[in-house]
């Protein structure tokens, strides 16, 4: 095969890979957005003044705050602590907010119950996830984990 044909015969496969590729891209352009636009805000871990006040205790804490654009019922929103490890991370809190009634659309539902109690005063780092699951139109959704910003080092040993 000469030169010249074989140049022509790459030239029309890369044409065909283009139109294919960019059929291909129209068609996934087509999707149909989400029904909410829920979002979840995870804070940082932090040394809990108020459980320290009020209990008298040292504790790492991570609060989070729900909002959707659509009436929902039968919220449950989850935050957990974790504490790094050498190998895999710690599951040190979970705590669950059950809400059954109505709630409005683009209220903001604070989650401020996960935390859990120092039980040394060694340097820990921890971090925050959070997600929840509601009935949006009839139909059961669940938001993806949303993890806190930073990992933070805290000296609370769990």
């Amino acid at each position: 095969m000469s030169f010249p044909k074989f140049r022509s015969r790459c030239s029309y496969l890369t044409i065909l890979i283009v139109l294919a590729t960019n059929l291909h891209s129209a068609s996934a352009a087509k999707v149909n957005p989400p029904i909410t636009n829920c979002f979840i805000r995870v804070d940082n871990p932090h040394l809990s003044d108020s459980i320290k006040r009020h209990r008298g205790i040292d504790a790492v804490k991570v609060n989070a705050i729900s909002k959707c654009n659509q009436e929902i019922f039968q919220l449950r929103f989850t935050v957990e602590i974790y504490k790094k490890g050498l190998f895999r991370d710690y599951k040190v809190a979970m705590q669950t907010l059950k809400l059954d009634g109505f709630i409005p659309k683009y209220k903001e539902i604070a989650h401020r119950g996960t935390w859990r109690k120092c039980d040394t005063d060694k340097i820990s780092n921890y971090y925050g996830i959070a997600y929840s699951e509601a009935l949006v139109q009839g139909k059961k959704m669940r938001t993806l984990p949303v993890m806190t910003e930073k990992i933070i080092p805290l000296p609370c040993g769990t």
